[in-house]
């Protein structure tokens, strides 16, 4: 080993370390947001549809994949608009499926609340995690991750906020110019390997073909043989 490669392997071992020491005192000092959730743009049924475009009949091509699978949308409750839209393409396009669509509210501001397991059937076919994930505390987040995964019987899809310029593997964003109520903006990779820990893997065709709008914050993970 040169005196060129020890320094590097030195460096890097020092800086894993800080960053581990830092993640360590975030994770254990990190509150749930203090503000309520209040929606930073128009959130209208109307504003909102015209926002989602061709995202209900992406999820329909590319994730339902049978006509009587159950597709539960973890995070806004029965009334969501994705809930809505989904229901709004199938009654529109897709008569004669069976496809039921359920949305669940894990609590009822899951910034400020530990999520519970629903009072439902627990094994979905897909299921759906959008623009949820940033609202937790990073224990949150990890507690998500694991009932996404313990209520699908295959697919789960997220979209959530990452880190912008993360320096490693537990670099988080506590904060954006958005929303107050984004408290964990993650490395996308510490992301996945929560997901590959509850023995998921990634389906990189799907994400491609989800991510219409090519934002790079598009998971697609399915339940290993």
């Amino acid at each position: 080993m040169t005196p060129y490669e020890a320094e590097m392997i030195g460096r890097l071992h020092t800086e894993n370390e800080d960053g581990l020491a830092r993640f360590e005192t975030l994770v254990l000092a990190q509150q749930p947001a203090t503000v309520p959730w209040k929606s930073v743009t128009d959130y209208s049924f109307e504003a909102r549809k015209e926002i989602e475009g061709k995202h209900p009949e992406l999820i329909w091509h590319h994730l339902i994949w049978c006509d009587d699978a159950d597709v539960l949308d973890y995070g806004c409750g029965s009334n969501a608009t994705l809930v809505r839209l989904l229901e709004e393409y199938r009654d529109n396009h897709q008569r004669h499926s069976q496809v039921r669509i359920r949305g669940y509210d894990p609590a009822s501001n899951p910034a400020t609340e530990q999520s519970v397991k629903p009072p439902i059937k627990p094994i979905w076919d897909l299921v759906i995690c959008r623009e949820v994930l940033e609202h937790c505390t990073i224990r949150q987040i990890r507690q998500v991750v694991a009932e996404l995964c313990d209520f699908s019987a295959h697919l789960v899809y997220v979209t959530t906020r990452f880190h912008l310029a993360p320096q490693h593997l537990l670099d988080v964003m506590t904060s954006d110019a958005l929303d107050p109520t984004h408290i964990s903006m993650l490395n996308q990779t510490l992301l996945r390997v929560l997901f590959v820990l509850e023995g998921f893997k990634r389906r990189a065709d799907l994400e491609k073909r989800m991510d219409w709008q090519h934002k790079g914050r598009v998971l697609v993970y399915e339940r290993a043989a």
